[in-house]
């Protein structure tokens, strides 16, 4: 079963399998809401920047879920799975710097 939670700019459900992230202290969110919700400002190239890099980042979290999912060998699991942790781990850096622009707009 996956899991789900509520965008919290959308109130949409999202999904386990689509592109979200979690910003501290707001929750769940698609990364086209946020994205959305940053081109309604004028945004600095940082947060072009920084939200360019979290979309790369979650599109290869749901690559190597799905991979880990066709992989046949627990060697090739466990490796997917650890790259998937790694690149998690380097999304939440970028979902808490973007989680600061968003409390500045």
């Amino acid at each position: 079963m996956r899991k789900k939670w509520s965008c919290y700019i959308c109130g949409g459900e999202v999904i386990e399998g689509q592109r979200f992230t979690f910003l501290p202290e707001k929750g769940a969110v698609h990364v086209e809401c946020l994205n959305k919700e940053f081109m309604k400002v004028d945004p600095s190239p940082e947060i072009i920047a920084l939200l360019d890099a979290n979309e790369a980042l979650l599109y290869t979290i749901v690559r190597l879920k799905e991979a880990g999912r066709i992989a046949e060998s627990e060697e090739a699991k466990s490796l997917l799975d650890n790259a998937r942790r790694e690149v998690e781990r380097l999304a939440g850096i970028l979902a808490r710097e973007i989680a600061k622009h968003s409390n500045n707009s």
